[in-house]
Formats: structure tokens, sequence, C-alpha cells
């Protein structure tokens, strides 16, 4: 099968030549929750970096934040990422004096991932930023439509897990 990658869809001035499969960028989901993510890492990146936060340690700290204490195993099953960018990500932070890892004296296999004082601190901090990232992104809509994208976004979430 052939496929014409198009920005927009077809109109009758413009429509697809040779029996070609359209394929419309501005209507590709997973594009578009690409480009959503950019735009939104980029803002907290922005907000972030004057705490010395990276926006790819936001997800650890949120379940931190949540559970402090999960093994590094439970925290990338969390945050849906691959145990070895876990590891190179908590690596950074407990350089930056964010967390700190404690073998489990219970199963010396497991490690725990604790925060140390100013991970925590970091909380009251950062928060308002993803809030205010949020409020900029769903301006104008209604709580209906933001519950809406929400349970959206969990339906895919759990159909590609």
């Amino acid at each position: 099968m052939a496929y014409q990658v198009r920005q927009r869809a077809p109109t009758a001035a413009n429509q697809v030549q040779g029996g070609a499969t359209p394929f419309v960028i501005d209507e590709n989901t997973a594009n578009l929750v690409a480009v959503v993510h950019r735009l939104f890492s980029r803002a907290l990146q922005g907000r972030f970096a004057a705490h010395g936060v990276a926006v790819g340690q936001w997800p650890l700290l949120l379940h931190l934040w949540d559970a402090d204490g999960l093994t590094q195993k439970e925290l990338s099953r969390r945050v849906h990422i691959e145990e070895p960018t876990t590891t190179r990500t908590l690596d950074r932070m407990e350089r930056d004096g964010l967390v700190r890892r404690l073998r489990n004296p219970a199963n010396r296999r497991q490690v725990n991932v604790f925060l140390t004082e100013r991970g925590q601190s970091l909380r009251d901090e950062l928060v308002p930023y993803a809030l205010e990232v949020n409020a900029v992104a769903t301006g104008g809509l209604s709580d209906q439509d933001k519950a809406k994208i929400n349970s959206l976004l969990s339906y895919m979430i759990a159909r590609l897990l």
C-alpha cells in the first residue's frame, strides 16, 4: 500500500494522486501527542532550570513525592520508562543531591530510592510550575473538556501498555 504524507487533509483542489492512502500529519494522534509533549517539556524545562532540575527528572520526582522509597524497578514501571534509562536519570539526580539510593536490607537485590531534603523541598517549588503550564495549555477549555482530555489520554496509555 502506498501512502502520501500531507500536512493537511486533501481537498478537491489537491486530491491524493495514484490511489495512495493519505497520511495527514495534522490529524495523526501520535504526532499531535508528540508535539504536545515537546511543547510541555520545553515550557517546564524553562521553569525548572533555575532549580537545577531537568524535565526528564520530573516524572521520577512526582512518583517519589507520592511514595518515597520505591524500588528502582517499581519507579521504572510507574514512570513507564526502561530500567537503564531510570538508572541513568537517578545517577544524575543522585549527583545533583535530589535522591539517595539504598540497598534494601530485606532483599539485597532491590535498591530503594529516597528523596533527599533538597529533593523533597522542590515539590513546593516545582508543582506550581506544572499547574501554570497546564493552565496555559488548557486555557479556555471547560472543566468537562479538561476531564475528557485526561480520560482519553488515560485510555490511550492503558491501550499501549
